[in-house]
């Protein structure tokens, strides 16, 4: 299953009990790196997919700080 929508949700049984999946072979290490898609596993049904990397960046954080 392929998903580009980042929900925190097993698009197969609904669970919030995901983790990220070992990427496995060429294409999904190309997708990882090209695409920043990674692959993710259901604790409960045990499906695999793929999704977008989740990203934590802030508007502010490309602002570099100053110390004062």
């Amino acid at each position: 299953m392929f998903s580009l929508r980042r929900p925190s949700r097993c698009p197969n049984c609904g669970s919030t009990s995901i983790r990220r999946s070992r990427r496995k072979g060429l294409l999904e290490f190309l997708l990882h790196r090209l695409f920043s898609i990674n692959p993710y596993r259901c604790r409960v049904c045990y499906e695999r997919y793929f999704r977008l990397r989740h990203t934590q960046h802030h508007a502010d954080s490309a602002t570099p700080k100053h110390a004062h």
